[in-house]
């Protein structure tokens, strides 16, 4: 039986992303068994990932991880590793692990120091003699931005690794049967998290418009992980007589994602977990966000999705899909 292990130790959305790389690797090998070496963040989802036979949460300490998991882990050879966060300490606990074939990402950035531009990568050349890898360009302003598509990259390494892929879409398995919004009909679920506190109020007043008009056809969810905010009691003040909305504030985890599985278009500020988890439900997906960074989602966009990007400040011409 092989036994796989992953590196993920950062964000939920970036935990979903690597789905296609879990279910590739069941694919390929039906039997192996898959650990995950997660953060504290994202275990909260990898939980529900049924293809992980062993969950390790790496809590921002090398000593603590290394002293709490060395006979679960070091002691235990693998036959791969997949280092696919990019995260320094996954580098070095990459190296202390027993393995006989290790891959990552080389993630390199253009630096100018002085007028003249250099490459700085991680991991450094003492890792690269050990970890096999693939070059990864982080500068988002490169013309061919599309061709360092990180789901494209992290399949690439099981392609060096000898793996075929088999499926490239998103594949979150859990399938939530308990509903949280009031709607008994799928709904627009709206989700608000740190980066719609920035905008002003002229952006803030053309989303309460496009919500009003939204509203004539369709129920609203929204839902934010701010807590208490102004701009989300300000939507509350002004929808709370409409029975077409319902607002839940700071909703758990298992909530959110019944709240997505249930709903018919999720409309975020490019919110990774909401994206993805979306896309994972089949979901149409609309990302409002400032135009500035429209070439850098473009590396982190799953495939075969319903999805549609509108500039910030320009809320009024977006267009939902109709199911």
């Amino acid at each position: 039986m092989r036994r796989i292990l992953i590196f993920k130790t950062d964000r939920v959305g970036d935990l979903i992303n690597i789905t296609p790389v879990i279910n590739n690797i069941k694919l390929n090998y039906k039997d192996c068994d898959i650990d995950l070496i997660c953060s504290e963040y994202n275990s909260q989802i990898a939980k529900y990932i049924s293809d992980i036979k062993n969950i390790y949460v790496y809590k921002n300490s090398l000593f603590n991880f290394i002293f709490n998991n060395f006979k679960n882990i070091f002691l235990t050879k693998y036959d791969v590793i997949f280092q696919l966060d990019g995260k320094n300490h996954s580098f070095f606990l990459t190296l202390l692990f027993r393995s006989p074939l290790k891959y990552s990402l080389k993630f390199i950035k253009q630096k100018k120091i002085f007028s003249k531009f250099y490459s700085v990568s991680r991991p450094n050349l003492i890792y690269q003699n050990f970890i096999k890898t693939i070059d990864c360009y982080e500068n988002y302003n490169l013309e061919d931005n599309k061709s360092y598509h990180y789901l494209s990259l992290y399949l690439n390494l099981l392609k060096n690794a000898k793996l075929k892929i088999l499926d490239k879409k998103h594949n979150f398995k859990f399938k939530p049967s308990k509903r949280i919004a009031k709607f008994q009909n799928s709904y627009v679920h709206l989700h608000l998290d740190e980066k719609w506190l920035s905008v002003g109020s002229n952006i803030r007043n053309s989303l309460i418009k496009y919500l009003s008009s939204l509203s004539i056809e369709n129920n609203i969810v929204i839902t934010s992980n701010l807590g208490e905010n102004d701009l989300f009691n300000n939507m509350y003040n002004h929808f709370y007589n409409n029975k077409k909305f319902e607002f839940i504030n700071s909703p758990t985890f298992d909530n959110l994602i019944s709240i997505v599985f249930f709903s018919h278009t999720c409309i975020s500020s490019h919110s990774g977990f909401i994206v993805h988890l979306a896309a994972c439900y089949k979901k149409n997906i609309v990302d409002i966000v400032d135009s500035k960074i429209f070439n850098e989602l473009d590396r982190w966009m799953p495939y075969d999705i319903s999805y549609k990007r509108y500039d910030i400040n320009y809320i009024e011409n977006i267009i939902l899909n109709k199911n």
